[in-house]
């Protein structure tokens, strides 16, 4: 983040690097694996309703091949037929907050049933990631804007507002929406990545300002070495909480 930012948005000659910044290195990559998409049938069901969320929830299972696993043995042991068992595993369903919330609902309505299944024990929400967004930026709001207190202090990030968007601070400190928001996050990280940059060029090089670095041409390596320095510098790590005790 520090090196891609630096030869994005810093002085011209960083920028000979940008093309030649190499990705991360994988550390848990998940395999890529071709996923089916299947066609649901449409459904007359109330979904305004915890019992027709539950009972959505249940029909689009079954349209899946998806049952419940005590159903299936009894069939199994009748019939001799095998059908997917997925008492062993979890199903995870993807959608918008709203649907979080209403399944969240269904499965608390549904916690005191005797069976995992019946408890919908095996939904597991996952947020799409507009909507995830949505909800760090209202957290980032709430946390260092909407609080009067933690917009006092000359970091703070309603002083980036006041730089960055000077007509627009009481908007901010309103309901300044998710574009803004997104928008602000983006430029106020980039506006503190090339600062900590600064910052550690006049401790380490003696150089005062960017431009004075760049007159000195440093390589690609070099900006790695540093890129790397800063981000043990200047992230938060689990030494976070005993530094801010000091």
């Amino acid at each position: 983040m520090f090196l891609c930012d630096l030869c994005t948005y810093g002085p011209d000659y960083f920028h000979q690097f940008r093309s030649v910044i190499s990705d991360p290195e994988y550390i848990e990559q998940i395999p890529l694996v071709k996923t089916p998409i299947f066609a649901a049938q449409a459904m007359d069901i109330n979904n305004s309703t915890v019992s027709g969320n539950i009972e959505a929830v249940i029909a689009l299972l079954g349209q899946g091949g998806i049952r419940d696993p005590a159903v299936i043995s009894e069939e199994n042991h009748d019939n001799d037929v095998d059908l997917l068992d997925v008492s062993e595993y979890v199903i995870l369903i993807h959608g918008n907050l709203s649907t979080g919330e209403w399944l969240q609902a269904a499965q608390l309505c549904c916690s005191i049933k005797s069976t995992a299944w019946n408890c919908l024990q095996h939904i597991v929400f996952i947020p799409g990631l507009f909507h995830l967004k949505m909800a760090c930026a209202d957290v980032l709001w709430c946390c260092f804007i909407q609080l009067s207190a933690a917009c006092e202090d000359e970091m703070s990030l309603m002083c980036d507002i006041a730089q960055l968007r000077p007509k627009e601070t009481g908007i901010y400190s309103t309901k300044p929406g998710f574009r803004r928001m997104h928008q602000l996050i983006g430029h106020a990280s980039i506006c503190r990545c090339l600062d900590c940059w600064r910052v550690h060029v006049e401790a380490t090089r003696g150089f005062s300002d960017l431009e004075g670095f760049a007159l000195l041409k440093p390589m690609l390596d070099d900006l790695q070495k540093m890129a790397d320095d800063l981000a043990c510098t200047y992230i938060a790590r689990n030494k976070l909480q005993r530094l801010h005790r000091e």
